[in-house]
């Protein structure tokens, strides 16, 4: 039998009676689903396919039947996981019920799959021309299972990766990890290998995905399908070469890494990584030269320059091992206010963020308080409690540019995004812009997070448009400005709220307590689209 190491069991306790006995009842079922309504017909989905791995079925019909609910399940998953996928971290609660529901089915799905190969195992030779399909959807839906989890950036368990390893040494073991899988019960052609689908598990853990946005993301799975088939799995060290040796243990319930990480042994295995760096870099060079993403064969909606951009990252992540970060990083642990968004940091960094209406309530506060003992506003303790403006954090390490950092307020009311703005107030030191750069969630629900630096001490100014149709009286808005710095070269920066840049605008600038004079600046380029934020170019007007 499979090990229990490699088992998800379907959801505990369902009492669900299975709606048909074989595939085409499965079928008619399938047919008769209500499928505009995609979070019944999941839950549909998860109670059916979990009653069907543990029904008393001859294997090869309940093969059939989990292969006839295949497109459906893959298709309710996709559309359910639109509700979790780039929205902020922490999850609320019903997106986290989303995630759960759908984590539920892959591994109800799973553990019908696994219920016909351990009858192969057992001697059922009825299962025995499906062997190569039966351990490739045991592995393809172990994958699903590890990419949900990178798509709301939390790592996969020891226990997730143990089954994941078990599953491709069955493969080789039995001498299924090359052959190319016929879809018979979908008259479908060659599909792939247990190779390539264990490969695109192994690659996409080693892209770092929590540094990935939800489209480089979708882009990277999609990519992974394409190129699995570039790297080889060996059993012997490769001789020395430019790109850094990385290995996996079937043994272990570790993800892949680098190959002094692992003992050399039966159960290591070698990732060859040549044939997918010079594809790599040959498509790096071609879109330098100006050919299109499309002509590559690398999507009609990849654009440039992203496309590029994203290429190059995944080349240095898994043929540099990550060698992007060119800075030493020094362990320190200390603690940082941290606060979000432009409304915030602008406060942080001792700007006055209220608005008119604001203000106007401070009066009335002050004048109830005074003359009735109390403030109407003031009394809801409750909702004041909820507006939290900042949270603590620990610095782990840092460079000039960055830290990494854990939350240690997991059940804060703040949320966070990639490239979404921060401001770090640290200990004796003045208050910085930042951006975050990748989000991880590990086995505690401990929240680490890289941070990257803006570069030089903002400052809060306020900016309006400038031009003959602004309303008149129209208020400022809340805005940040870092200075020019001179080493290294940094222009100063006008970091405005999301979706302000137009190449050309003019803005009324409204300077910051030490600077109040009123100017006019014109936004030059777009540096960085943030989740909440347009970083600019300015030009300050005379």
């Amino acid at each position: 039998m499979i090990s229990m190491s490699m088992q998800s069991m379907p959801p505990g306790g369902t009492t669900a009676a299975l709606q048909f006995s074989d595939a085409a009842s499965c079928a008619r079922w399938v047919a008769a689903l209500p499928i505009t309504n995609v979070q019944m017909v999941q839950q549909m989905l998860s109670e059916q396919v979990g009653a069907l791995a543990i029904a008393k079925l001859p294997a090869l019909e309940r093969l059939k039947i989990i292969e006839a609910l295949k497109e459906t399940v893959q298709f309710a998953q996709a559309e359910l996981a639109k509700r979790y996928i780039g929205k902020p971290l922490p999850l609320d609660q019903a997106d986290a019920r989303a995630w759960d529901n759908v984590m539920r089915l892959w591994s109800a799905v799973g553990a019908a799959y696994r219920a016909c190969l351990d009858a192969l195992r057992a001697g059922d030779l009825t299962m025995a021309p499906h062997a190569a399909l039966l351990t490739l959807r045991c592995l393809r839906t172990a994958a699903y299972g590890l990419f949900e989890h990178y798509q709301v950036y939390r790592e996969p368990d020891a226990t997730a990766w143990r089954g994941f390893h078990e599953l491709y040494a069955y493969a080789e073991e039995h001498g299924l990890s090359r052959a190319r899988v016929t879809d018979v019960f979908n008259k479908r052609d060659a599909d792939t290998s247990c190779a390539e689908a264990y490969v695109q598990g192994l690659m996409a853990n080693l892209a770092n995905p929590y540094a990935l946005s939800v489209r480089q993301m979708a882009f990277l799975r999609r990519w992974l399908e394409k190129w699995a088939s570039l790297v080889e799995l060996s059993r012997q060290p490769l001789p020395p070469g430019q790109i850094p040796p990385l290995a996996v243990d079937f043994a272990s319930d570790a993800p892949p890494g680098l190959a002094s990480q692992f003992a050399q042994g039966g159960s290591a295995r070698y990732l060859d990584l040549e044939p997918l760096s010079k594809m790599l870099r040959q498509t790096i060079n071609l879109l330098k030269q100006e050919q299109t993403p499309g002509q590559l064969g690398l999507g009609e909606d990849a654009r440039q320059p992203g496309c590029e951009s994203l290429i190059m990252l995944l080349y240095l992540q898994w043929c540099r091992a990550g060698t992007l970060r060119t800075e030493n990083r020094a362990a320190t642990e200390d603690p940082a206010e941290v606060c979000f968004g432009i409304a915030d940091a602008f406060k942080m960094l001792g700007g006055d963020n209220r608005t008119k209406q604001e203000i106007e309530f401070n009066a009335r506060d002050k004048w109830e308080m005074d003359n009735l003992g109390f403030s109407m506003r003031l009394s809801n303790t409750a909702k004041q409690a909820a507006v939290k403006k900042t949270e603590a954090w620990q610095i782990l390490n840092q460079s000039n540019s960055g830290f990494m950092c854990m939350l240690r307020e997991p059940s804060g009311v703040m949320r966070m995004l990639h490239n979404q703005l921060l401001g770090i107030r640290r200990f004796n030191k003045g208050p910085r812009l930042a951006t975050i750069q990748w989000i991880r969630v590990n086995g505690s629900r401990e929240t680490q997070c890289g941070v990257r630096l803006f570069p030089g001490a903002a400052q809060p100014i306020k900016v309006r448009p400038a031009n003959f149709n602004v309303p008149k009286g129209q208020d400022f808005e809340l805005a940040l400005m870092t200075p020019a710095v001179a080493m290294p070269a940094v222009p100063a920066n006008v970091v405005l709220p999301a979706g302000w840049f137009q190449t050309g605008r003019l803005l009324e600038l409204e300077g910051s307590p030490t600077d109040p004079k009123k100017r006019l600046i014109k936004l030059l380029a777009l540096l960085e689209r943030g989740a909440d934020f347009d970083r600019c170019s300015p030009e300050v007007l005379p």
